[in-house]
């Protein structure tokens, strides 16, 4: 190769990098000004409109934010979200109502995938004349559902701001429970930080778990128990009672700290039984919304629901969920236990800190003044073993021993079973979209963190996309599934060239998806979570099957002209392009990063 065609194409390769990070720089600018404008205060003279579908009269909003003059919320930190209400003014300057919504003081709560906001309409005298959704980042069909419903939120007319703090008597809607409850805790906890008197407990007023934990988890704990009842010195301690109704010990109960720590499905109540030196002793699985089988995995794991013991509430606190080893065929179910165990503990100490709380702290070490860390063997495991065949990928792809067809297929064969079945570490465009908003998860995903970055920056500096040709275990089966049927389909270079738009679309559909935030999953778009048995979509799993049956029939068929992260390495590692020349997907990439540079500037 000449010298002035290998400048050419560096020069190309700069360029390519350079649009690939302005669009980067361009999908975190949008997520962090999307975060800012949902913790901030909002102006609510846009909702002018749907006030006037419930209040005609009113021709202007007259908007004022406070401070909040009380909270029932476990975390101080998350009081000082300024509240934002309006006055309703008619055409004479009376004040008609009140006007306020959920967020940002509620967007904390969740439903079945995330929060909902709520339009409030109050009159003169504070009763409620119309409760109306404004947007939700939940499930679209469990908010369709409470939609098409209709009696959720009429049957909040006319309640004033009092009686909101208390929804306990409202059924939530049958198929969006999640969805339903999220709202209604939503409407409480705004109406609680809008100065009410309303003083129960926060604890006993959850919608999620209303009842006292059952006596069937308490017996787990503690066999001799017969009742238990809420412990008069804390919002998140109940004590329990032998027959007898002699005192057998506490329970830190993860309801309603932990309502909004989601697993697979939904929430878990958890009950932690701690001493008088508040060190858990053990824990017990209480309700749950999550899917049934993989908490019953929890249930019965003696190892997990033990991992916990001697934790006092500080290291408990401290506790990294990510780093704790999840129960197998239930991970995302028990890290969230584990989550909750967490932010719980983190509400008792604050709790503990606040100046009504007893002066008589408990001591938070260990009897033998140790403190008990979480065992992190599966994380750093799964990191390390990563990191490794990321190193053995890369050297593999990069020298001679490629050509070693016995090494070669050993290798492709761990990267099926290690890389892909057991660490499920995939490079996809929803983990670069997550990356691109909030960052690489290097602190807890040390081994794909390094992985991705390896992915992307050795085809800007070798010209080689070595990820998907030696390291992707996606990749791996199609090549060990080629030309093992007899019978392959022979495409035209008309049809091919069309197919390979494919990928390019879809990379165009996730950079929009960051920047107006459409409303699927960039999750669904590729068939990489199909690799997590158990937690895969149908979306993922139908593209994995069926381009893996593609591939028996054409070469590589889904890597070729399915897969927008194959597309995109190849982007950058100059693939096809070897003479250095501008081509179409260079103008793409170049109208997507002005589209996404003009959208962030307007």
């Amino acid at each position: 190769m000449s010298l002035h065609r290998l400048i050419r194409i560096n020069r190309l390769r700069c360029l390519r990098a350079a649009l690939f990070a302005g669009i980067l720089i361009c999908l975190h600018r949008h997520h962090v000004q999307f975060l800012q404008s949902q913790s901030s205060s909002t102006d609510l003279s846009p909702l002018l409109p749907q006030v006037q579908q419930v209040v005609p009269d009113a021709i202007s909003l007259s908007q004022q934010t406070t401070n909040p003059t009380s909270s029932t919320e476990h975390d101080p930190s998350e009081n000082q979200t300024p509240e934002v209400q309006a006055s309703m003014i008619d055409q004479k300057g009376n004040i008609l109502g009140t006007v306020m919504q959920t967020s940002p003081v509620a967007d904390r709560i969740l439903g079945f995938s995330g929060p909902t906001s709520v339009l409030l309409v109050f009159d003169s005298d504070q009763h409620l004349l119309a409760a109306r959704i404004l947007g939700s980042r939940d499930t679209k069909e469990h908010v369709q559902q409470v939609l098409s419903d209709q009696t959720l939120l009429s049957s909040l007319v006319g309640r004033t701001a009092e009686q909101l703090c208390d929804l306990h008597d409202v059924d939530a809607v049958s198929g969006a429970t999640l969805t339903s409850l999220a709202i209604l805790e939503s409407i409480q906890l705004r109406m609680q930080q809008n100065g009410s008197n309303f003083e129960t407990p926060l604890r006993n007023r959850s919608l999620k778990f209303p009842d006292p934990p059952r006596l069937a988890d308490v017996q787990v704990l503690y066999p001799a128990a017969v009742t238990v009842e809420p412990s008069v010195d804390s919002e998140f301690l109940w004590n329990v009672l032998n027959a007898d109704q002699k005192h057998l010990g506490r329970l830190l109960r993860t309801s309603p700290a932990g309502d909004n720590v989601v697993g697979f499905q939904g929430p878990t109540d958890s009950l932690a039984a701690v001493d008088d030196q508040d060190q858990v002793t053990g824990i017990a699985i209480g309700v749950s919304f999550d899917n049934e089988p993989y908490v019953g995995y929890v249930r019965e794991d003696e190892y997990f629901r033990s991992y916990f013991n001697k934790h006092t509430l500080q290291s408990l606190a401290e506790l990294q969920a990510e780093n704790v080893e999840g129960v197998s065929g239930a991970t995302m179910t028990s890290q969230a236990i584990a989550r909750s165990l967490q932010v719980t503990a983190e509400a008792r100490l604050a709790e503990l800190k606040r100046p009504s709380a007893s002066h008589n702290t408990p001591n938070t070490d260990s009897s033998d003044g140790a403190v008990q860390r979480p065992r992190s063997n599966g994380a750093w495991l799964r990191n390390l073993s990563t990191i490794v065949m990321t190193v053995c990928g890369l050297v593999l792809g990069l020298t001679r021993l490629r050509g070693q067809r016995w090494l070669r297929l050993s290798f492709q064969g761990l990267m099926i079973v290690w890389l892909g079945l057991i660490n499920g570490d995939l490079i996809s465009q929803a983990f670069l979209l997550g990356a691109a908003q909030s960052g690489l998860p290097w602190r807890n995903a040390m081994g794909l963190t390094l992985l991705t970055v390896a992915a992307l920056i050795v085809p800007l500096l070798t010209g080689r996309n070595v990820y998907c040709s030696h390291i992707c275990p996606h990749g791996a089966v199609q090549q060990l599934a080629r030309r093992r049927l007899p019978w392959q389909a022979k495409l035209s270079p008309g049809l091919i060239r069309w197919l390979k738009l494919i990928p390019l679309v879809l990379i165009g559909l996730v950079i929009a998806t960051g920047i107006w935030r459409l409303t699927f999953s960039a999750v669904d778009l590729e068939p990489f979570d199909a690799w997590l048995i158990g937690v895969a979509g149908a979306a993922s799993i139908s593209i994995a099957v069926i381009g893996l049956i593609a591939s028996t029939i054409s070469p590589m068929a889904y890597c070729r002209l399915g897969c927008p992260t194959g597309a995109l390495l190849d982007y950058l590692s100059g693939s096809g392009t070897a003479r250095g020349v501008w081509n179409q997907q260079d103008l793409a990439a170049a109208v997507l990063l002005g589209l996404a540079a003009i959208s962030l500037w307007l």
